[in-house]
């Protein structure tokens, strides 16, 4: 495979995570990643419709319009069955390419629609899920009289069965990470902090390498570099490839 851009640390693939995960398991018998940190589309172009699978509406429940045109090419719309296995299908790949003592720092959010919870893909993720992790952005989103405003999100630790944290310390820090939001956009939609993947590859026993498939405008990427962690990222829009490498070249790497 070709990659869109590489440096020292950082390998970035312009394409459909699908396809490029598959290639690699086809192409590299040793696991490529050591532990994961990503957030996918939260398929948020899609209102709820009266047969239950929705339907696109330009503008509805999509967080006040900022979802309209999706990802670029991805209207982040899709039938929510659809959308469901979709992702199963990615965490049961990225689960192959990780090692024993793996994991996967996936970060998904719960919303009500019609009265109703909806939770990540059901709660059915088709891999061992270790711990469910809270972080609290400090920002309510959509107050209504209906239910109480959203303020957090959740990374959902998968884990394999020999992973460990760096020490008791990054134990210790907790389940509920208070981070806020992203301060900047780079002209994504809905960027995580920095602080979220640093946090994550930091709290890591001798994390190895990083990989985001869903990667963005490249901040998983960024706190790698930042920490001298080797990182790979896929992302199938080339405006924020172009987003990415910007980033990375302006990121000096922080001393060891």
């Amino acid at each position: 495979m070709k990659p869109y851009y590489a440096d020292d640390l950082v390998t970035l693939y312009h394409g459909d995570c699908e396809q490029v995960l598959s290639q690699m398991l086809s192409e590299y018998a040793d696991p490529q990643a050591h532990i994961v940190v990503t957030s996918p589309p939260y398929n948020m172009g899609l209102s709820p419709g009266g047969n239950g699978r929705g339907m696109y509406r330009p503008g509805g429940n999509n967080k006040g319009g900022r979802f309209r045109d999706g990802y670029g090419q991805f209207n982040d719309a899709m039938p929510q069955d659809e959308y469901d296995e979709w992702q199963r299908r990615i965490l049961s790949l990225l689960w192959q390419v990780i090692p024993d003592d793996g994991a996967i720092f996936y970060n998904h959010r719960q919303r009500v629609e019609h009265g109703r919870v909806r939770l990540p893909l059901g709660m059915d993720f088709g891999i061992p899920l270790r711990q469910i992790i809270t972080w609290d952005r400090g920002t309510a989103i959509g107050p209504n009289r209906r239910h109480f405003a959203v303020v957090a999100e959740w990374i959902l630790l998968f884990a394999k069965p020999d992973f460990c944290l760096r020490d008791h310390s990054a134990s210790g820090m907790g389940d509920v990470w208070r981070l806020g939001m992203a301060r900047e956009d780079y002209g994504h939609p809905a960027p995580f902090p920095e602080s979220l993947p640093l946090r994550a590859i930091d709290a890591v026993h001798q994390p190895r390498s990083v990989l985001d498939p869903f990667a963005g405008v490249g901040t998983t990427l960024v706190a790698a570099q930042r920490l001298g962690v080797p990182a790979i990222g896929i992302e199938q829009n080339e405006s924020f490839c172009e987003q990415t490498v910007r980033r990375l070249a302006q990121m000096p790497l922080l001393a060891n």
